[in-house]
């Protein structure tokens, strides 16, 4: 009986000592695929998603302000359309 607890405990410590191996191991594959991942992307040129985001409320500020200043553009050629064309038959008016 005394062997056999002697061997089941033997068999725990074993068990053990093997899960805590095999965490390391985990934890190194992990950081050996991260690392070789990483210099992958980098010979890729890739950007970074931090810096997509950015870039791209960038971009969208940028086209709102376009529309904007499109708009103003529309509405102030318009108004001088009007006055050309108020001066004009203003000119008809007087010569008749």
């Amino acid at each position: 009986m005394v062997d056999r607890n002697k061997i089941l405990s033997d068999l725990s410590k074993f068990a053990v000592d093997a899960m805590s191996t095999f965490s390391g191991v985990k934890e190194e594959i992990e950081t050996i695929v991260s690392l070789r991942v990483n210099k992958i992307i980098k010979k890729m040129n890739l950007v970074k998603k931090d810096e997509f985001d950015v870039l791209k409320k960038m971009v969208q500020k940028m086209m709102m302000e376009n529309e904007k200043s499109k708009k103003t553009y529309s509405r102030s050629v318009k108004s001088k359309k009007k006055t050309v064309k108020k001066k004009k038959t203003i000119k008809k008016k007087s010569k008749t």
